[in-house]
């Protein structure tokens, strides 16, 4: 069997690898990539999709020109970086929470950590609650944004935030 013709299956065993990110279902819906090209480096344990790349799991959808896939040793996915104009990442992180739709120049996605940065022109929106800034960070797990930090290594001053907090109803029970 070619390289090529290899290539498919071993892209999806690598994405297959993720954790659950978000509803409890999720990891057991199947993973779709559609992009242009894919290309495999095993020396690197990365996976390269080209051409706008969209890939959905369940309810999470990452899109991007470029999305980059790099796995540790064992041959988990450890990070997932989509690039674009925008890129763009949207998920349900539980039964009852809204949708968090964000969107980037640059989103990396941590596994081991289950957080979303996004890097560039960055917005977080979730219940109509939003986040934009140069930076901002999503602790998927714990529901926590943090914006305007520059990443680590990053000496240069962050841009300034803004913020949008709906007001709640009196009757709603406090939930970020």
């Amino acid at each position: 069997m070619s390289f090529n013709k290899f290539l498919p299956v071993v892209a999806l065993l690598l994405v297959a690898s993720l954790p659950a990110m978000a509803l409890p279902q999720d990891s057991n819906q199947p993973i779709r990539i559609q992009a242009n090209s894919a290309t495999l480096d095993e020396r690197r344990n990365t996976a390269v999709y080209r051409g706008n790349v969209i890939i959905t799991q369940g309810s999470m959808r990452l899109t991007g020109n470029q999305v980059t896939l790099a796995t540790d040793s064992a041959g988990a996915v450890s990070k997932i970086t989509s690039t674009g104009n925008p890129a763009t990442y949207t998920q349900t992180p539980g039964e009852n929470d809204g949708e968090v739709n964000a969107r980037a120049q640059t989103i990396e996605y941590f596994a081991d950590s289950e957080r979303v940065v996004l890097i560039d022109q960055a917005r977080l929106e979730q219940r109509g609650n939003t986040f934009q800034g140069d930076f901002v960070s999503y602790d998927i797990n714990e529901q926590v944004v943090d914006a305007g930090r520059p990443a680590a290594g990053d000496s240069g001053e962050p841009g300034r935030i803004e913020i949008v907090i709906q007001p709640r109803q009196r009757d709603e029970a406090a939930n970020p």
